[in-house]
């Protein structure tokens, strides 16, 4: 007891005064403030009372250190007292939990070129439903490169001022599932006693050294799904060093500044009075349409490949597994686009996918080999490790770093950390083929949509390659479902046959991942799909073709019957084409604000041919619908065929981006399809 008692007599020496617990033996728990203590008493102040304590009654003393760097008493604050004097009207902002009054960034780069960080905010909580995600933060950090701290948190009540201690922060790894790139550690924190009409104050800061593979990239974003008073960006850079900037879905009217000061350049950019944002259906990536400055220092792309190029090369030791294996999966291949597609699906297969982000871990890759040995990479070392398998078969591939669609690519910021994923560049038959083998789901001439049409930066070359590739956007008929279905109707209205589906790129993809289901799940699943046909419908059976095999496309079907599918009424029955359903869901609103977004063009192809029962002959169809509006379109026919009706449609898609004055045609479309889905098919006794 005297070694504990002395432990925390240094401990209380070197804390502020902080928000202390004391554990009694008696099983009491109290909140308070230590105020001293020495061998045989505990002192402390409780309900503003004083208070002592024998260190017989203790069991446990925590003491916890309070967040208040910076703004010791925040209530002297200027910008504090009049937000908590004149607060904004809950009224003025109907939909609203809380409203950010104040979003704040400083950035300071250094003449190493290494940089700090220090954000702050104020939020005020305009009702209850605001409480939580106003009082909750988080930001990560890459130890070795990063350090980071939090400097305050307060919560203001009237005069009453409750300040975070170290009991409201956790530290945290968000990839610890994936052992290999446990690296970028996460701090998450809660403001405490946080009520509405709290205001809200709040500091954090980082410091990043620079190195060539992690240089200083920033993406600051001023509107977000709750209100924005002001949002401020400052950015000083010393004299030596330029920076570059691209100023992305700017709204008219903000405030920009650029002025020398004590040797630096300092930029601020303000935006004022912003709007939340609101949850619409089909709306693009937050990165694509949220105001934002990207900002870097000035290089070039050739730069940089001629400072990357080299780094990757020492990695590149094409071990004697790595040409063994190689050798093994290219053995009796006659063809380049043979030996391609066999190390493609080996690697896509073989290799799990570890879904760790380049900027969460490095934009280095690991050495091939030890890729091949763990046999688990993530969107870097995955596509390296394939990259060495084609160099060991010959193939003189071609290594690019990669930027998704979910995020806008500046070719005038030279950066590495732009880039999202990598690809490997193979040419064969003719033509390039972009090979990007993330998950196991998808041939090797199908890349994900995220990655269509978007721009590579190609650092390892062949000699005069260009410095950028372009990825191709798949066709409609590359990203498709074609459905050939075969019914029967009996006398009493009774519904039996199937349907197969041939599909290509993500649709293929999709269906591709029930390979990881077991049995009864995947029995489950296929319910699920015979009931999205009718929802009396029984499965019979179901047939899904190659589901694991890479090299063939895949060949899915059911069998289903539905009792007393058709509707009868005297000498009539009636019934709707099995399976045919169209919502006009993501068109319901009168308007909207934001574009209407896909990742990629569709075609959606669909033929049948009912059976109809003995004595029964059509007695209306719809007539023919042909639209094409807001770069969709839509063509549906019925017709007979003996004693047959047969049905054919396609829908398809050749635009992936409308902006928000293109929605009303788009929402006509939709609608056309929806009516037109609910029309009634009727027979008629003969």
């Amino acid at each position: 007891m005297k070694i504990f008692f002395a432990c925390l007599l240094l401990a209380a020496a070197a804390l502020p005064v902080s928000a202390d617990l004391v554990y009694l033996n008696k099983g009491d728990e109290i909140n308070c403030l230590v105020t001293g203590m020495d061998a045989v008493s505990l002192h402390v102040l409780a309900g503003g009372e004083q208070k002592t304590f024998s260190r017989s009654e203790v069991m446990k003393i925590q003491l916890v250190k309070e967040y208040n760097s910076g703004l010791a008493d925040p209530l002297k604050d200027p910008g504090i007292r009049a937000l908590a004097q004149d607060p904004p009207k809950p009224q003025a902002y109907p939909n609203d939990g809380y409203i950010n009054w104040l979003n704040e960034t400083n950035i300071e780069i250094n003449p190493d070129k290494s940089w700090t960080v220090a954000r702050s905010g104020l939020r005020y909580v305009l009702r209850e439903r605001g409480k939580s995600p106003a009082a909750y933060l988080s930001f990560n950090y890459l130890p070795g490169l990063e350090t980071a701290a939090i400097d305050y948190a307060y919560a203001i009540n009237g005069g009453t001022v409750s300040c975070m201690s170290d009991v409201s922060v956790m530290d945290g790894a968000p990839y610890m599932a994936y052992p290999a790139y446990d690296r970028l550690k996460l701090v998450k924190y809660a403001i405490p006693n946080v009520q509405a009409g709290s205001v809200l104050a709040y500091a954090s800061r980082s410091a990043t050294v620079h190195t060539s593979t992690y240089p200083f990239f920033s993406e600051v974003f001023f509107r977000f799904f709750e209100p924005v008073k002001t949002g401020r960006l400052t950015v000083a850079v010393p004299e030596g060093l330029e920076l570059a900037y691209e100023e992305l879905n700017m709204p008219a009217g903000f405030i920009f500044s650029k002025k020398k000061d004590a040797g630096r350049l300092v930029y601020t950019w303000e935006l004022r009075d912003l709007q939340s944002y609101k949850q619409e259906p089909s709306a693009p990536p937050f990165r694509r349409y949220a105001p934002q400055i990207m900002l870097s220092l000035a290089d070039s792309w050739e730069n940089l490949r001629a400072d990357l190029a080299p780094r990757l090369q020492e990695r590149l030791i094409l071990t004697q597994a790595i040409e063994d294996k190689a050798a093994e999966l290219t053995a009796g291949k006659a063809s380049d686009l043979e030996k391609t597609e066999a190390l493609y699906n080996w690697t896509a297969k073989e290799i799990k996918f570890q879904p760790v982000p380049l900027d969460d871990f490095s934009y280095l890759p690991k050495a091939p080999e030890e890729t091949f040995r763990q046999k688990a990479g993530n969107a870097l070392d995955k596509p390296f490790l394939l990259y060495a398998l084609l160099s060991a078969a010959g193939l003189n591939p071609e290594f690019a770093y990669g930027r998704s669609k979910s995020a806008s690519f500046v070719e005038k910021l030279p950066n590495i950390r732009q880039f999202t994923y990598t690809e490997c560049l193979v040419k064969t038959g003719g033509k390039t083929l972009a090979l990007a083998p993330m998950g196991d789901t998808r041939r090797y001439f199908e890349l994900s949509p995220e990655l269509q049409g978007g721009r590579a930066f190609i650092v390892l070359a062949r000699a005069g390659a260009p410095l950028f590739f372009e990825n191709p956007e798949h066709a409609p008929a590359e990203e498709a479902s074609f459905e050939t279905a075969q019914y029967e109707l009996n006398a009493e209205g009774g519904l039996s046959g199937g349907m197969r589906t041939r599909m290509t790129g993500g649709e293929q993809a999709g269906m591709r991942g029930y390979k990881d289901y077991k049995k009864e799940d995947l029995d489950r699943a296929m319910e699920k799909y015979a009931h999205s046909i009718h929802p009396r419908a029984r499965l019979k059976s179901y047939k899904l073709d190659n589901l694991e095999d890479l090299s063939k496309n895949l060949n899915f079907g059911v069998e289903v019957s539905v009792d007393g599918y058709a509707m009868k009424a005297g000498r009539y029955m009636i019934f709707k084409v099995p399976g045919l359903e169209y919502s006009a869901r993501d068109a319901a609103q009168t308007e909207r604000e934001l574009p209407l977004f896909w990742y990629s063009r569709s075609l959606d192809s669909r033929s049948l041919r009912l059976k109809l029962p003995p004595g029964y002959r059509l007695y209306y169809a719809p007539e023919k619908l042909e639209i094409d509006l807001a770069g969709q379109s839509y063509t549906a026919s019925f017709g007979t065929d003996g004693g047959f009706l047969t049905f054919t449609a396609e829908l398809k898609r050749e635009k992936t981006w409308l902006e928000p004055s293109a929605y009303p045609e788009y929402k006509k479309f939709k609608q056309a399809l929806a009516q037109f889905s609910e029309n009634w098919i009727v027979l008629e006794k003969k």
